[in-house]
């Protein structure tokens, strides 16, 4: 009888992890099918964040799109990213410039960003003036301190990069919704998955559920949709999140579905 029960909870568990695959799989197939709808007739808006107006305006025109473009200032863009910041780059796209809308991961799926009609004018911000962003506002004076000073201020310096580096050390809502650039959002899409795999294999390692192999393979799996997030979000290193209560929400989302996974486990082997 002992024999029979563990065969029949291994059933159980087999066709609970399937059946999960396949409803995530449905929901993937259903929200390709909504963007289609939702998106036709618009157009994906290109990057336009420290680009050239040159740049902006080739891009757009290869997508059936006109730029407006007005001075703005973003100089605490160009300090907190740490780069030279030339005349006539540009900021940004958010909602409120022209006819942009974002969507998010709930209403189009893997192809979230901002859209616009094709032919639509967008508002993109420039900087009409040349700005270091790479000197702290400090650096006018540091001629006139000390070497042991200047020594002692890098020091400080470093710590405090340090301190401000983001470590998630733990997946809640609180930790999700602390996320600020894109590096952030990695570093937590990283640690829901650390996280489900920690708790997935305490769970089944001491049961006949445990299989070396089939386990790393799975982990495989993982760590190839992390890699796909890294190529569209890596590249923007500590901008600032554009569309950051969207990706909270992607990542909650995907937290939640993870462990809903972890407690049917729990209770097909009570």
């Amino acid at each position: 009888m002992k024999k029979i029960s563990i065969a029949l909870s291994l059933l159980a568990a087999l066709v609970l992890l399937g059946a999960c695959g396949q409803s995530e799989k449905s929901k993937n197939e259903e929200l390709t099918k909504q963007a289609e709808t939702v998106l036709k007739g618009k157009v994906e808006i290109p990057e336009t964040y420290f680009k050239t107006k040159e740049q902006v305006t080739a891009e757009f025109d290869s997508v059936g799109l006109k730029p407006k473009f007005v001075v703005s200032n973003f100089d605490d863009a160009a300090q907190y990213n740490k780069r030279f910041l030339r005349k006539d780059e540009c900021d940004q796209i958010s909602s409120d410039q022209g006819a942009v809308t974002y969507y998010d991961t709930k209403a189009v799926g893997d192809k979230h960003g901002f859209y616009a009609d094709k032919g639509a004018t967008i508002i993109v911000g420039y900087s009409d003036h040349d700005y270091d962003g790479t000197q702290n506002e400090e650096s006018s004076t540091e001629e006139s301190i000390s070497s042991s000073s200047k020594e002692t201020k890098e020091v400080v310096t470093s710590q405090e990069s340090e301190s401000l580096a983001f470590e998630p050390k733990d997946v809640s809502d609180e930790t999700i919704k602390s996320i600020k650039t894109y590096e952030d959002y990695l570093s937590m899409y990283q640690a829901i998955i650390n996280n489900y795999f920690s708790d997935y294999e305490s769970m089944i390692k001491d049961t006949i559920l445990y299989d070396q192999a089939t386990f790393e393979e799975q982990k495989k799996q993982y760590d190839a949709s992390f890699e796909e997030q890294k190529k569209q979000y890596e590249k923007y290193g500590n901008k600032r999140l554009v569309g950051k209560d969207s990706l909270v929400d992607f990542l909650i989302g995907y937290r939640d579905s993870l462990k809903e996974i972890t407690d049917n486990l729990a209770k097909s082997l009570q």
